[in-house]
């Protein structure tokens, strides 16, 4: 009888050897699944990097937009930020005499650049001004007309407006 037992116990280890491990068919079947959800979440990441995309371009105006004003007021001089419909970038420009003299906003080599320009991330473009597109900012930190810049995203339908209010305030809508 106990030769019968170790006879069963070698049976089920070469029972149980033969089931360890997956076959081919197995295999290629769970990458495939695997690949599957990956390209579905890769689906939804494009729209979700576009939104985070269109929301940095929107803070980066309005606090660009903050800046301006902070230095219209420390140099008691006009500033002014240019924005065009369907461009992808915008200019800021400092009054100097009777003229206006382009200003690299985020440098720290010269204040003045004659082709200088702030680009807006990626996929974000500007989609509509009213006020003509200038954004002028006077010593007192005050604007001469109220100015909406909606900005858009080239991949989802979702848009962002940045409002500059008479008394110079920005805010994000």
């Amino acid at each position: 009888m106990e030769r019968e037992g170790a006879h069963s116990c070698v049976r089920r280890r070469q029972v149980d050897k033969k089931q360890v491990g997956l076959t081919l068919l197995e295999l290629i079947l769970a990458v495939s699944l695997l690949m599957l959800l990956g390209s579905l979440a890769f689906l939804q990441l494009k729209p979700l990097l576009a939104q985070i995309r269109l929301t940095s371009g929107a803070r980066q105006v309005a606090t660009d937009l903050q800046v301006v004003r902070a230095r219209a007021i420390a140099q008691n001089r006009r500033f002014r930020v240019t924005f065009r419909p369907g461009g992808r970038d915008y200019v800021v420009d400092k009054e100097d005499g009777a003229s206006w003299v382009r200003l690299v906003l985020h440098g720290h080599t010269s204040e003045s650049a004659v082709g200088a320009s702030i680009p807006l991330p990626p996929g974000v473009a500007i989609t509509a001004v009213n006020s003509g597109g200038d954004v002028i900012f006077v010593p007192r930190g005050h604007v001469d007309g109220g100015i909406t810049i909606s900005l858009g995203s080239t991949v989802i339908n979702d848009t962002k407006r940045v409002v500059v209010n008479l008394a110079g305030r920005v805010r994000i809508e």
